[in-house]
């Protein structure tokens, strides 16, 4: 039965809408001043607080209605402003509880300010163990699932909770984060067997890959914040908006917001918007200038580290993360229980129709992977 709603609901034949049959509640897990648009827009579940160093935490909760839970999911979530409340995320739980899951989505909060820091696999980490605690029985494991950014945090909590932890399943993950980060601003990919591609690419992400380069930047500190404050709007603006990725619709947007940036830093901010030329190059200089210093967000220490099966997934048309990161990361799991699907069903927001050439194959893809997700909680005994 929960194959079949799977299979019924991640396709491209399934309706936008979200499914019913679920229930959903918010979990606070620590108190503290809360991050992202909602925290700046006032929402009401989340009031803004004073700034200090303890940052909210919350997670929602969704599960299956009328019946109990066959396992249960906590969902890391990728680099998104808004978190588990983003619609396609949201849609994506409901399924999983609609199936028959108990899940839990954390608020990660650096995630929510569009950081990678070394803060994420912390929270999750938290999450994790009050899950555990508060809503599993004695003995059961959970099951992480991460979708794009949302890995490395995943798979680094998997590799210090072994005990806790039934298998990850990745969607959209990277291996390497440098090469991650510059294909997000050239759409460059390093293919396995050598050479380059030049592959379509995402124009909305780099504010977010700036918002991040911030401290390697030309920019005296004083202006950091404006500039971030800045990119993010711009975000919050864009995301999801598909018709803004073509050619020229995204400039009039940054101009509005432009407004609201100093001066000296317009340029520089535009530049960061992706709609004046040299952003790939500001990039990779900024990265160049940064050194080790995301080292922390790399998964290859924790790859190495981990006990637990691995089920890696990506669409093929991805174009923020590219395919060729699931193939690094399957590639380092070598001699380990794991399993890689690369699929045309799904880019990185949403699923997309195959050619009728590719049909066949691509649902014999997706009903191997509604099978694992229709493991949760017991993967292991999948994945050998």
């Amino acid at each position: 039965r929960a194959v079949a709603t799977l299979l019924a609901w991640l396709g491209p034949w399934a309706p936008a809408r979200a499914p019913r049959g679920a229930s959903r509640r918010t979990w606070l897990l620590r108190e503290g001043e809360p991050r992202g648009r909602r925290a700046r827009e006032g929402d009401a579940r989340s009031p803004r607080g004073a700034r200090g160093a303890t940052t909210r935490l919350e997670a929602f909760i969704y599960e299956p209605t009328g019946h109990d839970p066959l396992g249960t999911y906590v969902v890391s979530p990728g680099l998104h402003f808004d978190g588990p409340a983003d619609p396609r995320f949201d849609r994506f739980c409901r399924i999983l509880a609609r199936a028959g899951f108990r899940v839990v989505a954390p608020f990660l909060p650096s995630y929510l300010e569009l950081l990678v820091t070394p803060e994420a696999p912390d929270d999750l980490e938290v999450c994790a163990l009050a899950t555990a605690r508060t809503l599993l029985a004695p003995g059961e494991r959970l099951t992480l699932f991460s979708i794009s950014f949302g890995s490395w945090p995943a798979l680094e909590v998997a590799a210090r909770r072994p005990e806790l932890v039934d298998a990850v399943l990745t969607f959209g993950g990277y291996a390497d984060f440098h090469a991650t980060v510059r294909f997000c601003a050239d759409g460059v990919v390093h293919l396995p067997a050598g050479g380059r591609e030049q592959r379509p690419f995402d124009p909305l992400n780099p504010p977010a890959l700036f918002v991040n380069l911030l401290p390697w930047l030309d920019v005296p500190a004083e202006a950091h914040e404006a500039l971030a404050e800045a990119w993010r709007e711009l975000t919050y603006r864009t995301w999801g908006r598909m018709e803004l990725k073509a050619p020229g619709r995204l400039a009039p947007i940054v101009e509005t917001v432009a407004a609201r940036v100093p001066e000296a830093q317009r340029e520089l901010f535009r530049v960061g918007c992706g709609v004046r030329p040299g952003t790939a190059a500001l990039v990779g200089e900024a990265l160049t200038r940064a050194g080790d210093a995301f080292d922390f967000a790399s998964p290859r220490d924790a790859l190495r580290r981990l006990s637990c099966p691995v089920v890696v997934c990506h669409g093929r048309d991805d174009d923020v993360i590219p395919w060729t990161e699931a193939e690094a990361l399957h590639a380092a799991l070598a001699g380990r229980p794991s399993r890689l699907f690369v699929t045309g069903l799904y880019d990185h927001t949403g699923s997309a129709l195959p050619s009728p050439r590719a049909v066949v194959s691509e649902v014999a893809t997706l009903v191997g992977l509604a099978r694992v997700l229709a493991a949760g909680g017991h993967v292991r005994a999948l994945v050998r």
